[in-house]
């Protein structure tokens, strides 16, 4: 599936357009509209000075870093233009889907970019949404009412510092795949 940058801007519009008859509420297909008509108008007109264009290949793996906005691109982008059936199964921990088969066309994914070495290169797009780290962090605190995330709020009272505080989330907010030896390496960094 290859698309010009223009013809995918036409195309994430008129999906846009066509939220009302998907979205599972008003303020969704408001949300959504609004995320895409913006994307829209920013990049129309974008295309290269050499005629370059955006070429999508067969699977479209999506690297979502938390708190970079990944979720509103998945729902508003991503579910318009795949079908469940298209969608690879997620897996966490290792691959469990056959990245060959014909049926499996995205791959979303908290995992890191090393990721790409279990799926076919020569048929792989990769998109990721980067954030400020700064703004991250501060996402995460205003947001650390979610579970498994309130000893963020404590770690800023405690380490008004912001380099010392990343550190430190880095050292008590674990992800549950990390071994004894991550561990230790963050308590290295993080003092």
């Amino acid at each position: 599936m290859a698309f010009g940058g223009l013809a995918l801007a036409l195309a994430l519009l008129v999906v846009s357009v066509n939220l009302l008859q998907v979205a599972s509420s008003d303020g969704d297909h408001a949300r959504c509209e609004g995320v895409v008509k913006g994307w829209a108008a920013s990049v129309a007109g974008s295309e290269g000075k050499d005629g370059d264009k955006l070429s999508l290949r067969d699977l479209l793996f999506f690297l979502h870093i938390p708190r970079t906005g990944g979720r509103t691109y998945f729902h508003c982008f991503l579910k318009k233009l795949y079908t469940n059936a298209e969608e690879c199964p997620r897996s966490y921990d290792k691959l469990r889907f056959d990245p060959s088969h014909p049926d499996c066309k995205l791959v979303v994914s908290h995992d890191d970019y090393s990721f790409m070495s279990k799926l076919p290169s020569e048929r792989t797009s990769v998109v990721t949404i980067l954030r400020n780290p700064v703004d991250r962090i501060t996402g995460l605190t205003n947001n650390s009412y979610l579970s498994g995330a309130h000893e963020v709020r404590h770690c800023v009272r405690k380490h008004p510092d912001l380099g010392h505080f990343v550190l430190q989330v880095a050292k008590t907010l674990t992800h549950p795949r990390w071994t004894q030896r991550t561990k230790k390496q963050m308590n290295i960094w993080a003092g």
